[in-house]
């Protein structure tokens, strides 16, 4: 029998023959992977760096903006651009490289790009800068820098291990806190080390060798220790320049940049020096960048607005939106923000091939920006630059005779039947040239802006003005150690006065009152009342009023009120419209209703906004509603004061306090706060069928409270151990808890809802009081709408934005608002009243400016109180000027409403007007009368001298810059030859 025995070695040696097949090939691979990445490791190396690849960005011009005439407002200029890209060859010889570029630099009056936060003055102190006056702020940006340079991972490591996934809120509060413990100098030492410092002291051309020997030398080393030693051959200040650039290199390395800037703006001929040197520059390359550029400078600023980088607040926003936050500008206010999205272009950029120099061998792919929409404006330059002058000579002028606190100030011009503003002025003003490289804004601009030395300034406005508050008064420190402007006293270059300052209107609102009295016929054109100067009426409480010339007028009817400004005439007007409208709640709205069709205030939740495309505020007029709203509101605070001392009317009782105190318990928090509620829904109950009248059935509601807020509060308790010791007796708790009690009932049901439904603030709204505060914009829009006949327009700053080419993207016509037709007996009485104003000798200023004006100027002056004497005195200002006017006074064509803060009279902003009309009407008057010009200073200052037309200049800097890349062109292509 014959077996047959299994195969076994045939199928060993059949794997042996595989295993050794699989050995040959990965000992092949291994081999070649030694010979190319060892043994050719520099031949293929360089081979990389030659045919490297990067792309590099170009930037997208914005769009322009233009005034009426086709003038350019804001353009792109192109600057020269020093930058520098991280390659084997420009790594090796970085600080050889530096030297050179810093040394053309300050050769040439230029100076690096230097956005680090960490400065050393010059007594060689490290300390952080960042531009902000908060606190918190200043934290938020302290701990951003050092996250963001990984000072934060040893930290972490060191609390929480190896952890693994999200650090939770606490945790990450934990590591902020130890990261601020991290002071500027250790910052300082840290990048010291983090970026290699000690590769200073190395020698030019060192060796690998040497390179090692340094590294192991300075690895265990701290930071301190490396600094100390480059110190002994580098000054502090040029050790930080070169962490100026290693830490731009790092931060750009995380937006996947190639290229970052070492210097912008410079001039050409420093640029040349650059060219003629690029051979020993490897990384060095310039550039043609387009940058912001304001030909006016200060012209219309606070329209324009200004662009600059984007905050850290709004980083992941603007990232979503596709821009590059560590470069990129954006518009911040005014035009160039509400239509950022316009004017900005879209980036292109080059996709190219570059050797080890980091210089260009080829051209890969080029993708083509394309600049931004062209927004086209309403305003006239030559009508802006009148404004904008005569305001600002006018508040010097004012100084200079003494009204030393008179600093701000707005204009409005609005064209009457367009709604279309000519001109828009906010003093003082700012040039966004400033800003437009935002490296070059300096400390002393930045701080003038938006850090402004509160100290000094206060200190000077006490000592000029006679203020009667001390420093500490006028401007608290705050909790974040820094003096805080609590009365609004500093004036802001950054603040648009003419779109959101709120301010009261005095009497330049009387027009209004008495359109609305002859409309409603609670007055007539022959209806005469005999101003003696002092005011009362049964309807108020007999309470007396006067008139701000503190003298009678006589025998007045509504044109001479409003030529003499009459409050006392006024005044009775509101009267009679209150009863004439049934002297209830719904009689209190009797002038609101009116100026609420003039886009003075709005009814309700209605929209509030005049239409304007740029950032608003919205004021209101008196009316019943907003005005109970208000004292509810601040009921809490009027009631605090009097029951800390004690005494309320004929209510005496231990002092009781209900403020709120850090210090007191949850229970006694929420005892304060829900009596506070009370009060105040309570009076938000006036005027409905839930209003509550009784006052002992109000005291009865919120005994408990009272009482049990009393047994509760330590304070209270040595308020009543004290007391008892002042006057040898012994206090009943619930007896105060009755009379505290009473003394809230009696505030709140009689005397503060007394305040709400008395007819007193109708009175004082007559003549631009009670709580009436308008922006110059609302202002302006309301005489428009008045000199028109009644129709308000959407206002519009904007007349079309247009592509590029030219094509029109968006065109915005004149919009009807509301029409609400004036009677025209009614609208020529109030014309001619003001028309008097102007031509009345005993007017003065405002005479003398228009009394023989070759256009008929009908106005209306306003002296507009903020507040009593003593906060005039407290404070140390003095009351608006404000004034309004239109003209032609038959035919208006534009309507100006102009403020000057502190400006004590309505008619020292009128001289403004008088620039504005001559800019305005200048063909006109100049027909009427070829010598015009010779006969008025104001003509020869503000429109003999107006800034040239430039409509021509933007076609030539293009043709310019187009020239200037051809150099550019050409030089590269010689430089790449000689290469």
């Amino acid at each position: 029998m014959i077996v047959n025995k299994p195969k076994k070695n045939k199928e060993n040696s059949r794997y042996s023959v595989l295993y050794i097949i699989m050995f040959i090939m990965m000992g092949t691979i291994v081999a070649k992977l030694l010979y190319l990445q060892v043994y050719k490791y520099d031949d293929y190396k360089e081979k990389a760096d030659v045919s490297s690849t990067k792309f590099i960005s170009e930037e997208a011009p914005r769009g322009n903006i233009y005034d009426s005439e086709g003038n350019v407002i804001a353009t792109n200029k192109q600057t020269y651009t020093l930058t520098y890209m991280e390659t084997v060859d420009s790594t090796k010889a970085f600080y050889t490289t530096m030297d050179k570029v810093f040394k053309i630099l300050e050769d040439n009056g230029e100076s690096f790009q230097d956005d680090l936060a960490l400065k050393v003055d010059d007594s060689g102190n490290i300390y952080f800068d960042f531009k902000t006056d908060s606190e918190s702020s200043k934290r938020t940006l302290e701990i951003r820098f050092k996250r963001d340079r990984g000072l934060n991972e040893d930290i972490e490591k060191e609390k929480f291990g190896d952890k693994e996934g999200d650090y939770t809120d606490e945790e990450i509060n934990e590591v902020n806190d130890a990261l601020m413990e991290i002071s500027a100098e250790d910052t300082f030492y840290y990048l010291v080390k983090s970026y290699d410092l000690y590769k200073l002291l190395l020698p030019e051309n060192y060796t690998s060798e040497q390179a090692s020997e340094l590294a192991k030398k300075y690895k265990d080393a701290t930071g301190k220790e490396i600094l100390d030693d480059l110190l002994k051959e580098y000054s502090i200040q040029q050790i930080r320049r070169y962490i100026v650039i290693k830490d731009a290199i790092k931060m750009g390395s995380f937006s996947g940049y190639s290229n970052i800037t070492i210097a912008s703006n410079i001039k050409r001929d420093t640029a040349f020096i650059v060219y003629q040197q690029l051979n020993d520059l490897p990384g060095i390359n310039v550039s043609l960048k387009p940058v912001r550029y304001y030909p006016y400078g200060t012209l219309a600023s606070a329209v324009v607005g200004y662009v600059s980088s984007i905050s850290s607040s709004q980083k992941e926003s603007y990232e979503l939106r596709g821009y590059d936050v560590s470069t990129d500008l954006i518009g911040v206010s005014g035009i160039e923000s509400a239509f950022e999205e316009q004017l900005k272009g879209t980036k292109g950029g080059t996709t190219v091939k570059v050797n080890s120099q980091g210089r260009t061998t080829e051209e890969l792919f080029k993708l083509e920006s394309y600049p931004g929409n062209n927004v086209h404006l309403t305003i006239n330059k030559d009508v802006q630059y009148a404004a904008q002058e005569a305001l600002k000579d006018q508040i010097f002028k004012l100084q200079s005779e003494g009204l030393t606190s008179a600093t701000r100030g707005a204009v409005v011009v609005i064209e009457v039947n367009t709604g279309r503003v000519i001109a828009m002025a906010s003093y003082p003003d700012f040039d966004p040239n400033d800003f437009a490289i935002p490296s070059e804004l300096s400390t002393e601009k930045y701080n003038e802006y938006f850090n402004p030395d509160l100290e000094e300034f206060g200190t000077k406005h006490i000592q000029s003005s006679g203020a009667k508050g001390t420093l500490d008064e006028l401007f608290p420190i705050n909790e974040d150690g820094a003096r805080e402007d609590k009365y609004d006293l500093y004036p802001r270059s950054m603040f648009n006065y003419a779109t959101q300052g709120l301010l009261p209107p005095g009497s330049t609102f009387k027009p209004l009152t008495a359109l609305a009295a002859l409309t409603e016929g609670a007055i007539t054109e022959d209806f005469t009342v005999n101003d003696v100067g002092l005011w009362t009426s049964e309807y108020t409480g007999n309470q007396v009023l006067e008139n701000i010339q503190k003298i009678g007028n006589g025998i007045t009817d509504v044109r001479k009120a409003l030529q003499v400004s009459s409050n006392y005439f006024f005044y009775e007007t509101a009267i009679r419209l209150y009863v004439k409208n049934g002297a209830n709640i719904d009689a209190l709205n009797s002038i609101a209703r009116y100026a609420w069709k003039f886009g003075l205030g709005v009814e309700g939740n209605k929209n509030a906004s005049t239409g304007i495309q740029i950032f608003e505020n919205f004021g209101q007029t008196y009316n019943f509603v907003s005005w109970r709203n208000s004292l509810a509101k601040n009921a809490k605070y009027s009631i605090v004061p009097d029951l800390e001392k004690g005494v309320y009317y004929g209510y005496t009782f231990v002092p009781f306090d209900i403020s709120d105190i850090s210090t007191d318990s949850d229970e006694l928090k929420e005892l304060k706060t829900s009596l506070k509620d009370n009060i105040k829904e309570t009076l938000l109950k006036v005027g409905t069928d839930e209003q509550i009248t009784s006052q002992d059935e109000y005291a009865k509601s919120i005994l408990s409270t009272v009482k049990k807020i009393m047994e509760v509060s330590d304070k209270y308790k040595e308020n009543v151990a004290k007391y008892e010791a002042d006057n040898n007796t012994k206090v009943d708790i619930n007896s105060q808890a009755k009379i505290v009690s009473n003394a809230i009932a009696y505030f709140t049901v009689t005397n503060q809802t007394s305040e709400i439904t008395s007819p007193i603030s109708l009175v004082q709204d007559a003549i631009g009081q009670s709580m009436n505060a308008f922006t110059p914009l609302q202002m302006a829009n309301y005489v428009a709408t008045l000199a028109n006949g009644g129709t308000r327009y959407k206002v519009s700053i904007v007349d079309k934005v247009t592509s590029p080419t030219g094509e029109v993207i968006q065109e915005f016509t004149p919009e009807v608002i509301e029409s609400n037709p004036i009677d025209p007996e009614i609208l020529q009485i109030i014309k001619d009243g003001m028309r008097r104003v102007n031509t009345s000798p005993s007017n003065g200023t405002v005479y003398q400016l228009f009394g023989n004006f070759p256009i008929e100027v009908v106005g209306k002056t306003g002296t507009a109180d903020f507040g009593t004497s003593e906060q005039y005195e407290f404070q140390g200002r003095k009351a608006y000027g404000n004034y309004i006017s239109f003209a032609p006074m038959d035919n208006p064509e534009i309507a100006i409403f102009s403020t000057i803060y502190d400006g004590n009279r309505g008619g020292n902003s009128a001289y403004i007007h008088k620039a504005i009309y001559e800019a305005f009407f200048k063909d006109e008057l100049l027909n009427i009368n070829p010598n015009y010009a010779a006969t008025s200073e104001t003509f020869q200052k503000y429109v003999s001298q107006a800034p040239a037309d430039n409509n021509q200049e933007a076609e030539e800097q293009n043709q310019q810059q187009e020239a200037q890349g051809e150099v550019q062109q050409e030089e590269t292509q010689q430089e790449q030859q000689t290469e």
